[in-house]
Parts: C-alpha cells; sequence; structure tokens
C-alpha cells in the first residue's frame, strides 16, 4: 500500500499502472477469481495471507486506473488510448490530437499525477464533483479494512498505523458522500443547480456551466468555490 512515498515514485508506479491496464491478461478473471478462492481456503498462513493480500493490490490497483480513466476527458482519455494500448510515440500522438508534444507531456504530467493521488487513497479538490468517484474510493478502503479484519488481524500483511489512516480516510469520505448528496436534496435553489450542473458535467468549462445556469461565470466560480472550501475539511 502506498503512504507517505517519494513523488517520482508515485509518478512512476502510476506510469506501470497506465501500462498494466492494457497490457493483456495471461490470466482470464475467472482464473484469478479461482486462485483467490484457493487463497482465502488456505489463509491460516501468514504466506497464503501475503499472496493473497498481493493479488487484491493489483485487482484494486487495476479498479483504481479505471476509476480515474472515467474521469478524464474525452481527449485524455484518447491519448492513453494511443500512449498506452497502441503505443504510439508522441510526435504521432501530437499529430493525432492535434497539440504540441510539449503540450502533451504537460497533460500526460497531470494525469499521472491524479493516478499517483488516487493510489494513494486521496481525494482531490476537484474530486468533489465527481460523486462516482467518491463512491468508488469508499468501496476500495473499505475492501482493505474487511481483509485487515478478516485475514490479518495479527497485523502481519498491512501495518496498524496503516489500517488507522485507510479507516479514517474511510469515515472522511464517507461524510463528504452524504454532503454531496444533501446537494441533490436541498430544493431548487441556485446553488443546488449551479453544483449539481458541475457534477453531471464535471470537465465542463465554467462559460457553458454559467450559460446553462442562466448566471454570471463569477457567481458559478463563487458556488463552486464555497463548495469546495466547505468540504474541504474530508479531505485533509
Amino acid at each position: 500500500m502506498l503512504h507517505k512515498v517519494k513523488p517520482e515514485l508515485t509518478l512512476y508506479l502510476a506510469e506501470e499502472a497506465l501500462k498494466n491496464k492494457f497490457a493483456g491478461e495471461k490470466i482470464s478473471p475467472q482464473e484469478i477469481l479461482e486462485l483467490q478462492k484457493d487463497c482465502r481456503d488456505y489463509l491460516s498462513t501468514a504466506n497464503m495471507r501475503k499472496i493473497y493480500a498481493r493479488m487484491m493490490k493489483i485487482e484494486v490497483t487495476k479498479l483504481m486506473v479505471d476509476v480515474v480513466y472515467q474521469t478524464l476527458t474525452a481527449e485524455e482519455q484518447e491519448f492513453i488510448l494511443l500512449k498506452y494500448k497502441k503505443k504510439k510515440q508522441a510526435v504521432a500522438i501530437s499529430l493525432a490530437l492535434n497539440i504540441s508534444v510539449a503540450q502533451l507531456n504537460i497533460r500526460h504530467q497531470a494525469i499521472l499525477e491524479k493516478v499517483a493521488e488516487f493510489m494513494q487513497y486521496r481525494l482531490s479538490d476537484e474530486d468533489v464533483f465527481f460523486p462516482d468517484k467518491v463512491a468508488n474510493m469508499i468501496i476500495l478502503l473499505e475492501r482493505i479494512v474487511e481483509f485487515a479484519e478478516r485475514y490479518d488481524s495479527k497485523r502481519e500483511v498491512i501495518s496498524l498505523e496503516w489500517i488507522e489512516v485507510i479507516a479514517e480516510r474511510h469515515d472522511k469520505y464517507c461524510r463528504l458522500l452524504n454532503a454531496i448528496e444533501e446537494v441533490f436534496n436541498s430544493g431548487d435553489s441556485l446553488d443546488k443547480k449551479i453544483i449539481s450542473a458541475k457534477m453531471v458535467n464535471p470537465n465542463e468549462k465554467i462559460e457553458i456551466l454559467a450559460e446553462f445556469c442562466n448566471v454570471d461565470k463569477s457567481i458559478v466560480c463563487r458556488h463552486l468555490k464555497n463548495f469546495v472550501n466547505g468540504v474541504r475539511k474530508y479531505l485533509e
């Protein structure tokens, strides 16, 4: 599990995770399930618990990459497909997307940072407008806590300190999700209209959201900023 590691290492692991997303499976999903079942049948030994934990980590990492991928813009997703699935070179990608190589590098770095942050079980300010991403994070954290409680009571695989961190984040993200849900139950206020519009189209430009809500873009920015400030305590 990642925790307090160097930024360059997290970016390296994020890129490896993206590569693995399109690497092709040598073992079928059914075989993985059977292996996991076999491990669970013999989890009375420390070695089997460690093997099972490693398998769970691989599966969780793939799910994390998928979750982040779904939040990217169409252009960012196309970039990922070209680079990691079709293995195109930077110049070819630049021509396909009509973006300079320098700009591609900047966007690539930003994507890696998003993946790396999620792989460290962290949500950012912009993630508060992605309810599905928050919900998926909660599910992933629950899987780790469940493993620790059921199969690692002696903390041979996952340290007590890390489980405490995971449990604390799970609690905060649950409260964040509740705060998000409250927005949709807040009547027909302008605040709800603006924030809801952002959550439905989180990658949309402010100008488009302002036009949809029939208000000035400065009003949209203010309401979105106020919402982020109000829920930031669940991210810290």
